[in-house]
């Protein structure tokens, strides 16, 4: 008889041991899969039933210290249905639960190998709960508490009931070391979860930010448009262009610290064409020229004969030389020069545009050469701090969405730098069209309603498309829109998304909802992210428009709707 009970104690501590194996197992291949806590916690506790446990239960502490319970796992779900049933009438509280209550307060696990009618009836509130604890049968208990780094995160309960099965110090011992593993992978994941809330009220604060700054900058943007095309002596015309440059320093900025969050998310897509990198790089310079001549910096350009044909997106692609100008002459002193550079490269790799951007300026130290495409990285001992610190990162980004490669060279402070942009050429020679910036479809005439709740922003791009011929007039909520009686009238209709008691997009409903087609409706808006845009479009917008505006993405969007027989006069464009 000794040898069989023998024969049987091996046979069952080898299957024993072939679970705990197949357990582990098992929880390794769910630590592969990103997925979030409390998922991965209800997985975990799948796997402990029916093998080591005919139930299981997690409950973990939430942000103000009450306890949430993750899973409750039994194999019959009869009895899973009693469990939350259970939950529900005697609800875990650290009044009346007190031996896990007692496991998160002290950290100390408790074990009941055998747990016998008169251990249920010293845990029993009440008759009921009495009764309610006997239907679940347990034959033997362990609640096992959760930590790390010293504190305890939840606990893990596990129960043996209608199988007959009883725990012993070595399954004991195995769960409390796996609750360890247990609780520093917990923490990580909420970690993680927190680091995800951050970015994404980061992301939201960022986009709010954006909204109320673009807001006053769009009434500016209008009324410089409006300055230009008045008549003004030459004084007032540099003067303007002082306050112009400066803007568009201020949107640059804006729209940079935009980028970035949407460029380190891998957020942004590219929609490339085949480009002459000449005619490209001449834009970028051409929009740099106002800074160029406010400083007093000579510039020097040079490029082959023959062209350079980039699969790129000609915006973004403008973005990044036009960063890397105004980095040059940011640490230029007045009377420099910059020496802007394309050439044709050919390697075994392939053939390649080299675009180099150089100048005479303070040059960089060789301790900040390494990190100058850091995010927020400011030089040490730079005679000009200005900027946030994102404009070469983001060239960076660009280039490499483009299958390139930057470098940055100086020979130190005092001694100028270098940046050098390398991008593969292409075989297709499908040039896409180029709008030109002289010519645009028809304003003059056109019936245009601007609505939008900030009064000084309609008022003012009222005022700029009546200059430009256009018959335009403004409303301030999207109700007073919905009631013009003649609102089918108009050629075309911009917009704002963010206005209150009737937003943009339930007004662009309420058109939808007429079956009247409504004329092209363009949302104008401070909101800019790519998703922004969609969700526009989705909601059905013909366009979008990001404050603040002027007469070029006048130009682009009348170009889009509206015929062109006739066209700004080139004096107003």
């Amino acid at each position: 008889m000794n040898a069989i009970r023998l024969d049987v104690t091996d046979v069952s501590s080898i299957k024993s041991r072939e679970d705990k194996l197949r357990f582990m197992l098992e929880s390794a291949k769910i630590l592969s899969v990103k997925i979030d806590f409390r998922t991965w916690l209800l997985q975990k506790a799948r796997l402990t039933v029916p093998s080591l446990a005919d139930w299981c239960a997690i409950d973990v502490l939430d942000g103000h210290g009450d306890l949430e319970r993750i899973a409750v796992i039994h194999q019959d779900q009869t009895m899973t249905d009693y469990l939350f049933e259970f939950e529900k009438r005697f609800p875990t509280t650290e009044k009346n639960s007190s031996d896990l209550y007692t496991v998160i307060r002290t950290g100390e696990a408790q074990f009941v190998p055998v747990v016998t009618d008169e251990t249920i009836r010293q845990g029993a509130r009440s008759p009921e709960h009495l009764e309610a604890m006997q239907r679940l049968g347990l034959k033997s208990l362990m609640i096992i508490p959760i930590c790390a780094l010293g504190k305890t995160l939840g606990a893990l309960s596990l129960g043996y009931a209608e199988s007959g099965r009883v725990y012993t110090q070595d399954d004991f011992e195995f769960f409390q070391e796996f609750c360890n593993d247990l609780g520093v992978i917990l923490d990580n994941g909420r970690l993680s979860d927190e680091i995800t809330k951050r970015d994404k009220a980061k992301d939201l604060f960022l986009a709010s930010l954006s909204h109320e700054l673009r807001n006053p900058l769009a009434p500016i943007k209008s009324s410089l448009e409006l300055l230009k095309l008045s008549e003004t002596t030459t004084n007032v015309r540099e003067e303007l262009e002082g306050i112009e440059h400066q803007f568009d320093h201020l949107a640059k900025l804006l729209g940079d610290l935009l980028d970035v969050t949407r460029f380190t998310q891998a957020k942004i897509e590219i929609v490339p064409n085949t480009l002459e990198l000449r005619k490209l790089v001449e834009r970028a310079l051409k929009a740099s020229d106002a800074l160029l001549r406010s400083s007093d910096i000579t510039l020097h350009f040079t490029y082959p004969s023959t062209p350079l044909p980039v699969w790129g997106d000609d915006t973004r692609l403008e973005q990044a030389i036009t960063n890397l100008m105004s980095n040059s002459a940011k640490f230029t002193p007045s009377g420099g020069s910059i020496w802007v550079e394309l050439s044709k490269e050919v390697t075994k790799d392939g053939s390649w545009a080299i675009i180099r951007i150089r100048d005479n300026g303070e040059g960089i130290d060789p301790i900040d050469l390494p990190n100058i495409f850091e995010l927020y990285y400011q030089g040490h001992g730079s005679s000009n701090s200005s900027g946030l610190g994102i404009g070469l990162l983001l060239v960076q980004k660009i280039v490499e969405l483009h299958s390139g490669t930057i470098t940055a060279k100086s020979d130190g402070k005092g001694k100028g730098s270098e940046f050098v942009i390398r991008l593969p050429i292409t075989d297709i020679l499908s040039f896409a069209s180029e709008q030109s910036s002289h010519r645009g479809p028809a304003i003059m005439g056109r019936r245009i309603l601007v609505v939008d709740d900030n009064k000084p922003a309609a008022d003012s791009l009222v005022k700029l498309l009546n200059k430009l011929g256009g018959r335009a007039e403004a409303l301030y909520s999207g109700a007073d829109a919905l009631a013009h009686k003649t609102l089918l009238d108009f050629d075309i209709i911009f917009l704002d998304i963010g206005m209150p008691h009737m937003n943009g997009y339930e007004v662009i409903s309420a058109l939808r909802a007429r079956g009247v087609p409504p004329p092209p409706v363009v949302a104008l808006t401070g909101y800019g992210l790519l998703e922004d845009k969609q969700k526009a479009l989705d909601a059905g917008f013909s366009a979008h428009l990001t404050k603040p505006i002027g007469i070029k993405e006048l130009n682009q969007i009348f170009g889009g709707f509206l015929p062109d027989e006739m066209v700004l006069p080139p004096a107003l464009v």
